[in-house]
């Protein structure tokens, strides 16, 4: 069996506890499976920039990234080519040498 673990941003929590979650994904792994975040045009975005579901993109992006970061394997988007774009450029920066 291929087991993924989503860990429901949304879904009856506040925004707080849905930045918490992200925070500490690092919780999730000792279940040995990939996690899931699906933060795409979320609510919670909206409780701290207020703006329609389709001006999310931007806190869209940095809640992802921060989601990979802190040990997402997978990213559910509405919006796929901005965020090949921003991962593409995060592996980038992340291999970029001095020498």
């Amino acid at each position: 069996k291929k087991i993924v673990l989503d860990v429901g941003i949304g879904f009856g929590k506040t925004a707080e506890q849905n930045l918490l979650l992200i925070k500490h994904l690092e919780h999730f792994l000792k279940f040995g499976c990939p996690l899931l975040v699906g933060a795409s045009r979320k609510s919670v975005i909206n409780h701290y920039y207020k703006s329609e579901v389709k001006e999310r993109l931007p806190g869209s992006l940095y809640l992802h990234l921060k989601a990979f970061e802190n040990g997402a394997q997978i990213i559910r988007t509405h919006d796929v080519a901005e965020h090949k774009q921003l991962f593409n450029m995060h592996e980038a920066m992340s291999q970029a040498t001095l020498w």
